[in-house]
């Protein structure tokens, strides 16, 4: 079956989902809320000889049959959405082990079903600024378990293995968080893009670490390196790649636009909201997201344009070096 076959079949309930997830709370909370009725557990369709990808719950996971072991792209929200994947990996590649997994992010929707995969010895891709913090929890080593080699990607980083080539790059700054990261597989043209791109649903600012001007560099990356289809953590695969790169871009300099022009009047938040109420920023996202993303973005947002970032990723503060002392005659 090829890929354009796939992409273009009815295969998978995820805009239904993506719809229902988008209802929620934009902040992913620790469980999920119950599937819509009738509803499976998971779907899964296969894109080439060696690639799947599948709804998992609300997330999407992938995985590559890399030759002598898989490649997996993200987790899923609970440990039975692993659990699930992990059965068709074992179905699909006729039992191959798991050597590599790619964290797109490190939201708990997106792959807080990496406890199903631990213990591992398997070597871990994340956001460079993710190795520490997941290495001191949920990928810490206990006395006599397999240990997992965490990589963190600074910029970019391109795995080879078993005739299977997959580039990884992230952004230096923020983006839609801290710790997004791209996948994209050489083979199939394919690009697993996390949270930075989702057909059909407004991109959410509202995070403590999103930044339009890093994401918007993100979205050019992306398209620099020519992919044919994108899938994102939600909804259907993204087969007009350019236009929805330039939707989620044109949405975000919009939005960035606005705010410099609030800030330079010094607008108080209430200016803000009514501001907002009468300006179009393109009828991409509901007025109440609008709200959100814009408001949130608006506290952070300091005189030179830049964004604050959250505490814990803020360069700490160093002591000012003392003045020299004369030199001694």
């Amino acid at each position: 079956m090829t890929i354009r076959t796939v992409f273009s079949a009815a295969l998978l309930s995820a805009t239904v989902l993506a719809n229902v997830a988008s209802s929620q709370a934009p902040a992913a909370t620790s469980a999920p809320p119950p599937l819509p009725k009738g509803v499976p557990a998971f779907e899964v369709a296969q894109l080439n000889a060696f690639t799947w990808y599948g709804r998992f719950g609300y997330t999407n996971c992938a995985f590559i049959d890399m030759g002598d072991g898989v490649l997996v792209i993200d987790t899923g929200w609970t440990k039975q959405d692993a659990e699930n994947l992990k059965a068709q990996i074992k179905e699909k590649t006729k039992g191959k082990p798991v050597r590599w997994i790619v964290m797109t992010q490190t939201d708990i929707d997106s792959n807080g079903g990496i406890e199903a995969f631990l213990p591992t010895d398997a070597t871990i891709f994340v956001h460079s600024r993710a190795v520490d913090p997941l290495s001191r929890s949920v990928l810490r080593v206990m006395p006599g378990e397999k240990r997992p080699t965490v990589v963190g990607v600074v910029d970019r980083l391109v795995v080879n293995a078993g005739g299977g080539r997959l580039e990884m790059i992230a952004p230096p700054g923020g983006a839609h968080s801290a710790y997004d990261l791209v996948a994209v597989s050489s083979n199939s043209g394919i690009a697993f893009v996390g949270d930075l791109v989702t057909s059909g649903r407004c991109p959410n600012l509202a995070g403590g670490a999103s930044d339009p001007a890093g994401w918007k560099s993100m979205l050019d990356r992306i398209e620099e390196l020519g992919p044919m289809g994108l899938i994102a953590t939600r909804g259907d695969p993204i087969q007009a790649v350019r236009e929805e790169l330039h939707r989620t871009g044109a949405y975000l300099e919009r939005v960035r636009t606005f705010l410099s022009e609030q800030k330079a009047k010094a607008s108080p938040e209430a200016r803000v909201a009514a501001e907002l109420s009468l300006k179009d920023l393109g009828s991409y996202c509901p007025g109440t997201i609008d709200n959100a993303n814009v408001l949130a973005l608006y506290r952070r947002l300091r005189p030179d344009g830049t964004f604050a970032p959250p505490a814990e990723l803020a360069p700490a503060p160093t002591k000012p070096t003392p003045p020299a002392g004369k030199a001694p005659r």
